[in-house]
């Protein structure tokens, strides 16, 4: 069983690396198959197997030699690490559908966020509509708790946002932040929702002065809505990996 979760992990992997590339430039998820982004050629199944492929072409493609991106066998490798971990300590198959649906969503959202800061709405929908569908059928009596959770942090941080723009002249958090902090809220919870804002924060300020020592750049912008995600994954594994309790409810 863990070999099929392995096997399963990475070829979710490698669909997600589709989600990564293609939603931010609007493209189709479907059509054209898989291709070099490079000289546009189809890949071959052959050379296109998670993990395998690029270690047997030695990071380059077959069909140009151009260089691929290091993040293929890495989003590959995480999610079937996510897969294997929630066969491990998640144990009821709902719970573990539930984890792997919001957990990919936050996975492509860390690297489309962090590439491009841009944050897909469906993504968004995909997260909230999981964990609904989830209380409505196995935690009923817990719903309204992560609905008031949602709208505690959502509106905290919209009126920080409106206040900070006013006052700074300049937006210090995008609305697509705001949307990802409610559903991973109404995921998780106020209690954990706000140690995932604090572990973001901690997360972005090492990022800042990281860049700022590389970089001397004065304007950097951070893509905060990829230390969320990182945050709600890490907390969430943390929690249930060392059975720490932390919300009220």
């Amino acid at each position: 069983m863990i070999i099929l979760y392995i096997f399963l992990g990475a070829i979710f992997g490698s669909f997600l690396n589709v989600l990564i590339h293609r939603m931010p430039l609007n493209k189709s998820i479907i059509l054209p198959s898989s291709h070099c982004p490079k000289c546009k050629e189809s890949i071959m199944w052959y050379n296109n197997i998670p993990i395998i492929s690029y270690l047997l072409l030695k990071g380059k493609s077959s069909c140009c030699n151009k260089h691929i991106t290091l993040r293929y066998p890495i989003v590959e490798l995480l999610s079937s690490l996510l897969w294997v971990w929630s066969y491990f300590y998640l144990n009821t198959y709902h719970y573990q559908i539930l984890f792997l649906i919001i957990s990919s969503c936050l996975l492509v959202i860390f690297f489309t966020d962090y590439n491009q800061f841009f944050i897909p709405v469906e993504l968004n929908f995909i997260i909230f509509l999981s964990a609904l569908l989830h209380f409505l059928i196995f935690d009923i009596n817990n719903m309204q708790y992560h609905f008031f959770s949602m709208i505690v942090l959502s509106v905290y941080f919209l009126v920080l946002l409106l206040l900070s723009s006013y006052l700074l002249k300049k937006e210090t958090m995008g609305y697509g932040d705001i949307i990802l902090i409610a559903v991973t809220t109404f995921w998780v919870g106020l209690i954990d929702g706000m140690i995932i804002i604090f572990i973001a924060s901690i997360f972005s300020i090492i990022h800042w002065i990281v860049l700022k020592i590389i970089t001397k750049d004065e304007n950097i912008i951070l893509p905060f809505g990829s230390t969320i995600s990182l945050a709600a994954i890490l907390l969430f594994v943390l929690k249930h990996t060392f059975k720490i309790e932390t919300n009220l409810f």
